[in-house]
């Protein structure tokens, strides 16, 4: 189905109000955690989060800021005009009164007015209008608009031993928002003039009133950013203990701006998602950023949805610059076009970025989108992704759809029956998303002369390599393999991706199989991480030769790497094809006698010698990778 005529009612669910955590736990890390790898489903306590990733890989965190977003005045009584008695109170179940020490006066003065600010006006940058002194002006939403409607609104507040005159002046209409003109007779900024007066926002779905708690609660750890009017909530997770376990884990952090706009809590109200309209946001994001988004092969963790929507807008922002457009704004139905759903490298679109920002001299990319990212949308950057659990018939949950393959309902059921808690505050999600379905153009191949061995180039094509690297794997299937026939012949190459996408493709792998003295085989143990397999025992040593690269060197380079050790003097025990519902390996297996000591790498769990009694136990109990069983049977049990 074309994603414009996705029906929203399909994305419903029963979220009973107990479900909906009004108050977040004293304690943010120790929030339970939904695992979602490929159609498996389990929990987790947060604070665990880091074992479930791989090392070495980037974590995308929008580092936003909410600020106090809501102002509250009193329109002057006039003598000609009495307000309705009831419309105070009704203002009253939608607004909380101000925390702050100066705030509205207690005394009525007429009907109650609030303003939501939403995007600066003049100045339009962020940062530039937060340091504005004596006046700035942004699109606000206006609540009992109908009570305003000339004149300006004013009140008094205190900030230290100074009392300020803060003035709201009503402007043009700007959509379903109005430009407000704000003036203050001191030179005090309008960060502190929000600080001071304004009420921090929290999501109208939890029905109560802002508390003194939520100033540091709805705030993430690493907010530095001032600029949105709701949380990144995925991020209220993170604690200081939790991003150390990260860094000590080896996941290199890396950090965006996306400013959370009031439309996030905008309801879909139309039938179909192709009638309704996204909020523009605002995004910030370092050069340094997608210089190591480009190290990492363009790939990435996505800490909430933001996050997630600022990275895959990168990739269509590229895709811009490479069409020599100035405005780099990413309309919502782009990644929907037929003028941009040809394939370009997420690589080549970064490095367009980059050259955009050379050419004008920019440290910092500012821009915006509007992106939508429905069922349908294919994934460029982000690989896996920490969120919440979201409002039924939302854009969030359509985000979330599209990421797990339409999976969200069984995600969404075990969430409801296994008592997690729901929206902002509370509990999360780490959800693993399907292979990246990068540029898949065919395999270039030639026929090689029949003695062309594997790792000579001389008959081989080559095609440009990601990223401009050149060698070197990558788990996000960005590497360059062999391609060979069942003699071990290379014919052509192919990426990673492109041999474990189902194509069948038959590239060749080592294995390693290390004994001691006394007969016993070392197995190692997968990782929680690891999208196959995880935390079950398998073949000491296992991996991809790379392309250019001999058996000899590429079964002594995995020995060294996962296991530390000098794999001279192995024997080859047989080589065969081996088939799954991915890929086709020609496998070369190899066993060696090692007496010396083994140092397992940090990408796998340690490992220990097994008698061969001990495997012979644990064949068909969910302890061994079938992998591993069906070559132990097949090289020790049939000889």
């Amino acid at each position: 189905m074309e994603p414009k005529h996705i029906h929203i009612k399909d994305y419903n669910y029963p979220l009973p109000e107990d479900r909906i955590a009004k108050f977040p736990l004293a304690r943010r890390d120790t929030s339970k955690l939904l695992v979602y790898r490929h159609g498996d489903i389990s929990q987790d306590t947060f604070h665990h989060l880091p074992d479930y990733l791989p090392k070495g890989a980037l974590m995308i965190f929008n580092n936003t800021r909410v600020v106090r977003a809501r102002l509250h005045f009193r329109k002057a009584v006039t003598p000609y005009c009495e307000a309705p008695h009831n419309t105070l109170q009704e203002a009253s179940q939608h607004v909380a009164s101000p925390l702050a020490s100066g705030g509205v006066s207690d005394k009525p003065q007429g009907a109650l007015i609030e303003i939501f600010i939403l995007e600066p006006a003049l100045p339009a940058e962020y940062q530039e209008n937060f340091l504005s002194r004596g006046r700035c002006s942004w699109y606000c939403l206006v609540g009992n608009l109908k009570k305003w409607k000339t004149g300006s609104l004013h009140q008094q507040i205190r900030i230290g031993e100074e009392t300020v005159t803060l003035s709201a002046t009503r402007g043009e209409a700007h959509g379903t928002s109005h430009q407000i003109d704000f003036t203050w007779d001191t030179g005090h900024t309008w960060a502190e003039i929000l600080e001071a007066t304004g009420e921090l926002p929290i999501p109208p779905y939890l029905n109560r009133k802002t508390e003194q708690s939520d100033l540091t609660t709805y705030q993430t750890v690493y907010s530095k950013i001032k600029g949105s009017v709701a949380a990144p909530t995925a991020g209220l997770h993170f604690t200081p203990e939790v991003l150390a376990e990260l860094d000590a884990h080896g996941i290199e952090r890396e950090e965006v701006t996306l400013h959370v706009g009031a439309g996030t809590f905008k309801p879909v109200k139309s039938e179909e998602i192709g009638d309704h309209d996204m909020h523009t946001e605002h995004i910030a994001v370092h050069r340094t950023t997608i210089e190591r988004l480009i190290a990492h092969e363009g790939a990435a963790i996505a800490v909430g949805t933001t996050s997630v929507r600022t990275l895959e807008s990168l990739y269509y922002m590229g895709i811009l610059a490479m069409q020599g457009k100035e405005d780099l704004h990413v309309e919502q139905w782009m990644p929907y076009s037929e003028t941009t759903t040809s394939e370009v490298d997420t690589c080549q679109a970064l490095q367009a970025l980059l050259r955009y920002m050379d050419e004008r001299n920019l440290d910092i990319l500012h821009s915006s989108t509007q992106i939508i990212i429905a069922p349908g949308y294919k994934f460029h950057i982000v690989r896996m992704m920490v969120t919440n659990f979201h409002q039924p018939q939302s854009t969030l949950l359509l985000l979330v759809s599209a990421f797990v393959q339409g999976n969200w309902r069984s995600i969404y059921d075990y969430a409801l029956e296994n008592d997690f808690r729901f929206l902002s505050y509370g509990d999360s999600s780490l959800l693993m998303g399907p292979s990246p379905n990068g540029p898949s153009p065919n395999p270039s191949t030639r026929e090689g002369s029949g003695n062309n061995q594997l790792g000579s180039t001389s008959a081989v094509h080559h095609t440009p390599l990601p990223c401009g690297g050149a060698g070197g794997g990558s788990a996000d299937g960005g590497s360059i393999l062999p391609l060979v026939d069942p003699a071990g012949n290379v014919i052509g190459q192919a990426t990673r991706a492109e041999c474990h996408n189902g194509s069948m493709l038959l590239h060749p792998v080592v294995h390693l199989h290390v004994f001691n003295e006394e007969g016993e085989l070392y197995l190692q143990k997968r990782p929680m991480w690891k999208d196959i397999q995880p935390g079950k025992w398998d073949t000491a040593v296992g991996g991809h030769v790379d392309f250019g690269e001999d058996i000899h060197t590429a079964l002594l380079r995995e020995a060294r790497e996962e296991l530390g050790i000098n794999a001279e003097g192995n024997e080859l025990v047989q080589m065969y094809e081996f088939h799954s519902e991915r890929e086709h390996e020609l496998v070369y297996a190899h066993k060696i006698v090692y007496n010396k000591e083994i140092k397992p790498s940090e990408e796998t769990d340690g490992g220990r010698f097994w008698t061969m009694q001990e495997i012979r136990d644990a064949i068909g109990h969910g302890i061994l990778t079938p992998n591993f069983e069906q070559e132990f049977m097949r090289l020790f049990e049939k000889q």
